[in-house]
């Protein structure tokens, strides 16, 4: 993200705080942020949310789930003071609604394919085998989930590759996850529990469901999964992924401050190199990231 973005995103934010301070002391421990946010964030985020309850005393309290639904229940009421989502459209309709300030790109994802580990996958024959009648391939739900957008535009890029690629990948495709009702985080005191149990992706290439799953390149986990192999699609097919987050309005001074406050945090080097371990990529270089 070029500076002048940045220093925009600083200004966006002290628009949406009107005479209200900043400082940490304002109720550590007390009310906390209510954050809803893209799954795929789920490991990352709550790394960063445990550092940042360490060093402030405040407490957070996340719902993750497929950006769409995430965004729905946020018009029809459910409680959230920042939106974080894997898209820049569903924070920006709730921009337009006048919900919430105008969002701003915070961090990237690109698009992998992923199989079982004993299935090998090479970059340059990737088509090839996603168009094998063979293969079946699974994707996140679009429009719910812009995992499953990101599929489809995928899909759409393979035309301009190959004629016909296109319907034949649509047709193929399974929409197996994204489509869930959004979860609570564990404990919001305690933002860096782990999940249990495998990925729903990895469960369903594991058991034979899929041979191929077209996602995210950022994982859960910062360790790669030995269990199965990722590549990224090739450039012809890449689609970037630009996460997006709104300051939601009609919140009191103190939990409009609190929320902005995390927001700035996410776009600060520790953040971005937390994001990165988890592969996903940072929207500057962290050595050229500027001081706020």
């Amino acid at each position: 993200m070029p500076v002048s973005s940045i220093r925009r995103f600083v200004i966006l934010s002290l628009l949406v705080l009107p005479l209200a301070p900043c400082s940490a002391e304002e109720a550590p421990g007390g009310t906390p942020i209510h954050i809803h946010a893209a799954g795929s964030l789920s490991g990352a985020l709550r790394a960063i949310a445990a550092r940042y309850q360490q060093e402030t005393g405040e407490t957070i309290a996340m719902v993750f789930g497929p950006s769409g639904l995430l965004r729905e229940g946020i018009e029809k009421g459910n409680e959230a003071d920042l939106f974080l989502s894997a898209d820049r459209q569903h924070p920006q309709r709730l921009a337009t609604e006048g919900k919430a300030a105008p969002p701003v790109v915070f961090i990237r994802n690109s698009l992998c394919a992923t199989a079982r580990a004993d299935h090998p996958l090479i970059k340059a024959q990737l088509l090839d085998y996603m168009l094998d009648p063979a293969t079946k391939i699974g994707t996140s739900t679009p429009k719910a989930d812009p995992g499953g957008d990101y599929a489809m535009a995928l899909f759409a890029k393979a035309e301009t590759v190959r004629r016909g690629a296109e319907q034949i990948l649509r047709e193929k495709a399974r929409a197996l996850v994204g489509g869930a009702p959004p979860e609570p985080a564990p404990a919001q005191t305690n933002a860096n529990v782990p999940q249990s149990g495998p990925a729903p992706t990895k469960k369903f290439l594991l058991d034979g469901t899929v041979d191929l799953f077209i996602g995210y390149c950022s994982r859960r986990e910062t360790r790669p999964d030995p269990e199965v192999v990722s590549v990224p699609v090739p450039e012809a097919l890449a689609v970037r992924a630009d996460y997006a987050l709104a300051l939601l309005r009609d919140k009191s001074p103190e939990r409009q401050a609190a929320a902005a406050r995390f927001a700035l945090y996410l776009m600060t080097p520790s953040a971005q190199a937390i994001f990165a371990d988890y592969n996903f990529v940072p929207v500057v270089a962290l050595s050229e990231f500027p001081p706020l």
